[in-house]
């Protein structure tokens, strides 16, 4: 399935919807990693607690802790909506209109996760892990569970760079004069400039706020000076750049008529 949003700069964007079974997938490896880290923990508690009765204990409660909690948080919050779990998989949370999560709403969904987390139980079947989570995304048309809903969020597979080149060239279709005159302008750029527009242009959802408008505002300017090439009236920088990412991305120039003689 997929959620077709309009970003602020009036960007056309596609994702590719997480289903159930990626999502689980990515869950169970998270897993894995938290049991391997319990390890070292047990190897903590038995040695502080056989130095001093009741000191290992307090460790393992105040570690279960925090592993329990600040592991999917700050993993989503900081890694852009990926645990390692999340990125080993292919996929990552994002606020339901397209951006990234905050720490806010990585807060609320991972708080919710103990509800989601609650099991299912029926006189007929063995009790299922995670059953009310598994029960609302079946039943919801974009496989969000109960944390999802709360904190406004949606889990889609990470974006492939021709799914979102598409999106751009899409999103800038109808400026063909303008965009020839770019084209021209950008072959003076080297493959690895070119490449570098590209990738923030696809990145960009995944950058904060502040960074996010410094660096579309200094390759702004870099084309304003090197190439004589400036934002329209009334248009932004980050829609200025991408629009030039849609006029790398298109079609190649057709010949002029001495060209083609």
């Amino acid at each position: 399935m997929l959620h077709h949003v309009i970003s602020t700069e009036k960007v056309p964007l596609v994702y590719r919807v997480a289903g159930i079974g990626s999502r689980f997938q990515a869950w169970l490896l998270d897993l894995l990693i938290l049991l391997g880290l319990l390890v070292p923990i047990i190897l903590i508690v038995v040695t502080w607690e056989a130095a001093r009765a009741g000191l290992g204990f307090a460790v393992a409660m105040l570690l279960t802790f925090v592993m329990q909690w600040c592991y999917f948080l700050l993993f989503e919050w900081l890694w852009h909506g990926q645990t390692p779990g999340k990125r080993l998989v292919g996929i990552r949370v994002i606020d339901f209109q397209g951006s990234g999560i905050s720490l806010g709403q990585a807060a609320v969904r991972n708080i919710v996760r103990v509800v989601d987390g609650l099991p299912l139980l029926a006189p007929e079947l063995p009790p299922l892990l995670y059953g009310v989570g598994f029960l609302v995304a079946a039943f919801n048309p974009q496989q969000r569970r109960m944390g999802d809903l709360a904190a406004s969020t949606l889990v889609v597979h990470v974006e492939t760079k021709n799914t979102s080149l598409v999106a751009l060239r899409e999103g800038f279709a109808g400026q063909a004069p303008r965009t020839q005159l770019m084209r021209q302008r950008l072959e003076q750029l080297t493959r690895r400039q070119k490449e570098t527009i590209l990738d923030l242009c696809l990145r960009r959802d995944q950058l904060r706020v502040r960074e996010r408008a410094r660096l579309f505002a200094g390759v702004s300017d870099y084309f304003r000076q090197s190439l004589d090439l400036a934002p329209a009236e009334h248009q932004s920088d980050e829609k200025f750049v991408l629009q030039l990412a849609a006029a790398l991305t298109a079609d190649p120039l057709p010949l002029t008529p001495q060209a083609a003689r």
